[in-house]
Order: structure tokens, then C-alpha cells, then sequence
């Protein structure tokens, strides 16, 4: 049995993390069951893991949790979110005893392999993250670890009556369920509107105070078309909770969503009626708020930025060091992809699996700046940077057949080219000319290497030429591909040719058997066929020949042997 000690939050230094500990089991191949007992729940702990619960549930016959709803230590938009993602959930409540349902417990099992995570992390930002908390990781062989197997059946004869769903006090999450623990006040809420009955949590003496916004904020200061209020002459001291932390990542993936499809510009507006906008518009102006009373921490408003969220000026320190990240990405693709060029310029695509889609997102972004069509004001200090790399901002002539096609239309090929060559048994090959990705790439290489038919001729840009070449020579592929294909038949052939003579001198004197008889008679064959192509072949096909010692026939030599 091994056994892994995970803590966190009195130093994180080259430690195990719950959380993360946990996504990568769901991610491995060796299990495909969990059953996970949890007390506590939040939006950021479900955030955490979903994306390898997501992945899990489709490979996994058996994926669920026991969560509890006790010390209103439970959110309701975290169950609303399990509810939501079709995860299988169910509640552990006695209404009539006074008992906390309290267990921090996740089972992972495989045909071959179990692991078992014990230790005092909830489903929370806090337990992952924030709070000192820690936790044993257990693996072991199934069926064969004594220890272990005991350990396992303990677990699951303590939880049978859970696991077996013949607790009168376990019920299976749906929407009644969330608005029936909601109206008792057992559930609190992360955001508040003003509207429902979710209550705030309470500080049980584990979790720290983690208060729900109450009341929005509206300013004028900040540039953005809303409308000021009244405001106590008193002074409030505005620091980021527990609370903010645990909301974050969930809305600002709403937020991101409604940029992109309701309003551009970020803007979140007060006169929202829509219930969903209007939880929105309270983390909006959390986040307005936190930023103007300079309490936003820089990996949140990094984050922000990120996103192209309207903070304006009021974080000019952390807006010039995201800046500066984004530009030293940049510098490391010019190292990589363009050292030989006396310019710059990244390909602009809308696929997000190409390997340069955030650079030539975040580039699209400050061309806009630069043109003072969106965002923050462009300034010398970022003008000057891009003058050092030589930054191409208009895009250049590409010298493709007919018209120029756009950027991301070229990009999106060359992500499929790496598709292509993901496959293993593609290495030193090109897609079939018949298939549009073989046109295409056969299209590229002819400007590479001849350039357009006419009087103009064009030729393939050294910006695309350094990109296709990288992924081309990664995989095997020179430009000159025909020729690449005979020059490495000739020097196998010679390879075998070498082999078959010391062979020969293995069999003198000797009868052959049938089977050395025949690769016997391939070799005269491919010797006497290889001397006759000869005649008709390129100087350099018959320096090959001639260095390896190959009987290249003189020219009134009519042998065949």
C-alpha cells in the first residue's frame, strides 16, 4: 500500500493538493467507479473538479456524491450546478436529531487498482485551497493488498446504508429537493439579489466568515454609464473574502459568455430584468468595487484582464504587468518561430486547438487598442515594445494563388496538417493529394519551392514557410518531398544491397533452400533494374550510387549483372 500525506495552506511548496489530487484520479485510466462524502459543497470546489467529472462520467459505470447540507455549510448554487450538469448527487439531512452529517471521504476503484482520500478538504475553495487542511491519499492493489481490501470493505460497510440508498435520511438531488432545503434556511447563498430565502453562511468555526453581497454597488466613477447612489458619509473597509475567491471562476465564465454574446463592450447594466443578468450585474460591481478600493488581488484582476473586463485605470501597476506577460509570450514565439525574420507578426485563427490562438487573440486585442477602437488607452511605453520586435500590424501579402485568404482559414489547415501527423503512422508521409488537405499542402509547398504560375510570380511568405516547416520537419518532411521520397529509396536499397553481399559470403560452397534461392534473385533483380534506371537519372541520384561503391555502368556497358 502506498500512502501520500496531501496538505495545503501553511506551505504549499511542492505538496499535493487535494483538489488537483482529485482531478487527475478522475482523469486516470486505472478506475472507473467514485463515490465521493463530502460535507460541505461550493460553486468553486465543483468548478474545480468538473471538467474530469464531466470527462469521467462518460467512461465511468458509477460516478456520484453524498454531500450534506448541515451548519448551512452548503451552497445553493453549487447543488443547483451539480443539478445541472447531470451529476449524481444525493443529500444526507436528518431533520428531527441534532446530528452533522460531517465526512470529508473519496473512493476511487478500478478493476486493478483502488485509491481512497481521507482527510478534512471539502468541496470547497477553502478546502482545496485557502484553508490548513490535510488529507491522506491511499493506493493499493484491488483484491490482492490485505490492508488495503480491509481498509475498503471498513469504508463500505460504515457507509452501506448511503451507498445502498436505504437511509431514510439520504434523498436524491433535483429541484424540489434545492428549493425545499432553501425555504428551511439549510442552504446559504454565494450571490445574493435581493431575491430568495437563501440565508448568508455562517462562520461554524471551520470555514472562514464567508459573508453574500448584499447590496449592490453603483458608481459613476468608473466610466461605464451607470448611475450613482446615495452612499453613508462613513468610511467601510473593503477587503476580498473567502466569498469572492469561491464565485469567481464560475462567473467569470458567465461573464465571458455574456460579453461575447449580449454586450461587447463588458458592460454590465443595471437595468437588467433578466434574473440571470441580474446575478451578473452584483459579481460585476463586486468586481468594480474591489478594484476601486485597490483590493482586488493581482491574480483575479490578471484574470479580469485577461477577459478584456472595463477596469479602466484603476489598476494601472497590474494592467502594465499582464501587459508585459502577454509581451514576453511574444518574444518567445519570435525566438522559436521567426528569429530569421527582420519583423514580426503572429497568425490570427478562430480555431482554438491552433498552438498560437492566445497569442493571436491578445494580439487582435491590442491592434484595437492601438487604433483606440476598445479598451484601455495604447501608450508609448507599449508602442515602443512592439517598434523593438519590428511588429507587423497590417497583414501582410501572403502571395497565395488567386486572392488572399484569410488568416485563420491558413491556420486552420496547418492545425489540421498537425491533426494529420498526431497519428503516429503518418510520421514521413503527406496527406493524398485527393483528400482538400493534401491540395493544400501540395499548394504550399509549390510556392515554397517553384512559386505561382504567370508573369507575377508569388511565393509562399517566410512567415507561413517557418510556420508549415517547423511542423514539417517535426514529422520527417522536407520541402523537397519527391525528392526526399527517392533519395531515402536509394539508400535503404543500398543498405539491403550491402547486406545481400556479405551474405554471399555466407552460402559458398554450399546448396541454397528455396527461401535463399528467392531473396537471392530480388537482389540481382533490384541491382540489375537500379543499373539500368541509371542512364536516365539525376547527377546526384548517381553520386549516391557511385559513394557507396555501387558497379555504376559506363555508358557503352550493356550488363545486366
Amino acid at each position: 500500500m502506498q500512502i501520500d500525506f496531501i496538505g495545503h495552506g501553511l506551505n504549499t511548496d511542492n505538496r499535493l493538493n487535494v483538489g488537483d489530487q482529485l482531478a487527475t484520479s478522475f482523469g486516470s485510466s486505472h478506475f472507473d467507479s467514485f463515490i465521493g462524502f463530502v460535507a460541505f459543497a461550493a460553486i468553486s470546489g465543483v468548478n474545480k473538479l468538473l471538467p474530469s467529472i464531466l470527462t469521467a462520467q462518460r467512461k465511468y459505470k458509477k460516478l456520484v456524491f453524498f454531500i450534506g447540507v448541515d451548519n448551512k455549510g452548503t451552497s445553493k448554487e453549487a447543488l443547483e450546478l451539480l443539478l445541472e450538469k447531470n451529476i449524481e448527487t444525493y443529500i444526507y439531512h436528518k431533520d428531527a436529531e441534532q446530528i452533522t452529517y460531517h465526512p470529508k471521504l473519496f473512493l476511487f476503484e478500478g478493476i486493478r487498482h483502488t485509491r481512497v482520500i481521507i482527510g478534512s478538504s471539502n468541496l470547497t475553495y477553502s478546502g482545496f485551497l485557502n484553508n490548513i487542511e490535510a488529507s491522506i491519499q491511499l493506493d493499493f492493489k484491488t483484491g490482492t493488498d490485505k490492508q488495503g481490501n480491509k481498509l475498503l470493505k471498513e469504508v463500505k460497510s460504515y457507509f452501506a446504508n448511503l451507498i445502498d440508498l436505504s437511509d431514510n435520511s439520504v434523498f436524491k438531488l433535483d429541484k424540489e429537493l434545492i428549493e425545499k432545503y432553501d425555504k428551511a434556511g439549510l442552504l446559504y447563498s454565494q450571490i445574493r439579489t435581493g431575491k430568495g430565502t437563501s440565508e448568508e453562511q455562517p462562520n461554524d468555526g471551520e470555514n472562514p466568515e464567508e459573508k453574500s453581497i448584499t447590496t449592490p454597488f453603483y458608481t459613476d466613477e468608473f466610466g461605464d454609464g451607470q448611475e450613482p447612489i446615495e452612499r453613508p458619509t462613513y468610511e467601510r473597509k473593503i477587503n476580498v473574502t473567502a466569498n469572492d475567491y469561491e464565485v469567481f471562476p464560475y462567473f467569470l465564465e458567465r461573464y465571458k459568455i455574456y460579453k461575447r454574446d449580449v454586450r461587447t463592450s463588458g458592460v454590465v447594466y443595471k437595468d437588467t430584468k433578466v434574473p440571470e443578468e441580474m446575478e451578473l450585474l452584483v459579481w460585476y460591481q463586486r468586481m468594480k468595487e474591489l478594484i476601486k478600493h485597490n483590493a482586488l488581488p493581482d491574480e483575479l484582476a490578471m484574470q479580469l484582464i485577461d477577459a478584456d473586463f472595463p477596469i479602466e485605470n484603476g489598476w494601472i501597476n497590474t494592467i502594465r504587468m499582464w501587459w508585459d506577460i502577454k509581451f514576453q509570450k511574444l518574444l518567445e514565439f519570435k525566438e522559436k518561430e521567426q528569429k530569421h525574420l527582420d519583423y514580426t507578426y503572429v497568425i490570427q485563427t478562430k480555431n482554438p486547438d491552433s498552438p498560437h490562438y492566445e497569442l493571436g487573440r491578445w494580439i487582435a486585442q491590442q491592434k484595437q487598442r492601438r487604433k483606440g477602437q476598445n479598451g484601455s488607452a495604447w501608450t508609448d511605453y507599449e508602442e515602443e515594445k512592439m517598434k523593438s520586435i519590428n511588429y507587423m500590424w497590417d497583414v501582410p501579402d501572403f502571395g497565395d494563388f488567386g486572392s488572399k485568404p484569410k488568416d485563420d482559414d491558413w491556420a486552420d489547415r496547418l492545425v489540421e496538417l498537425e491533426e494529420y501527423y498526431s497519428d503516429k503512422n503518418n510520421f514521413k508521409t503527406i496527406p493524398h493529394q485527393s483528400t482538400k488537405l493534401g491540395k493544400w499542402l501540395n499548394e504550399q509547398i509549390t510556392l515554397k519551392l517553384t512559386g505561382s504560375r504567370g508573369k507575377v510570380k508569388k511565393f509562399l511568405h517566410p512567415i507561413r514557410e517557418a510556420m508549415l516547416g517547423d511542423v514539417l520537419s517535426k514529422n520527417g518532411v522536407e520541402w523537397k518531398w519527391q525528392e526526399q521520397k527517392e533519395r531515402e529509396a536509394i539508400i535503404n536499397g543500398l543498405a539491403r544491397w550491402n547486406e545481400w553481399k556479405e551474405w554471399q559470403k555466407t552460402v559458398v560452397g554450399r546448396q541454397l533452400t528455396e527461401e535463399e534461392k528467392k531473396y537471392h534473385k530480388t537482389n540481382q533483380d533490384w541491382v540489375s533494374q537500379t543499373r539500368h534506371r541509371t542512364k536516365k537519372w539525376e547527377p546526384w541520384k548517381i553520386d549516391l550510387l557511385f559513394k557507396a561503391g555501387f558497379p555504376i555502368p559506363k555508358s557503352d556497358d550493356n550488363t545486366n549483372d
